[in-house]
């Protein structure tokens, strides 16, 4: 399989990436970023390009469930930091 970054213009198209950002949580904060900056070349490539990112991912195992403590928003808050853009986070319960 080919490698997104070889891609050519991906100008204002829709990427979509699972990506595992199943990261160590402790209080609300990240306490290992590693998993983080491993997808940076390829989020700061796509913002190169100007394509629209959609990312879709999780937080431990909650079994359908709601648990505040598993919440993407302090992965959310590491993402745009590194990449210091604006990042919108989704959490409603989509059915």
């Amino acid at each position: 399989m080919k490698s997104i970054l070889h891609e050519k213009n991906l100008n204002k198209k829709k990427v979509l990436l699972r990506l595992d950002l199943n990261v160590p949580l402790e209080k609300g904060n990240v306490t290992d970023t590693t998993r983080i900056e491993k997808i940076l070349p390829t989020l700061n490539f796509l913002n190169k390009e100007k394509a629209k990112i959609i990312i879709l991912s999780h937080v431990g195992r909650p079994k359908g469930k709601i648990v505040e403590e598993l919440s993407l928003k302090p992965i959310c808050k590491e993402l745009q930091n590194k990449l210091g853009k604006k990042i919108r986070l989704i959490d409603e319960n989509i059915k």
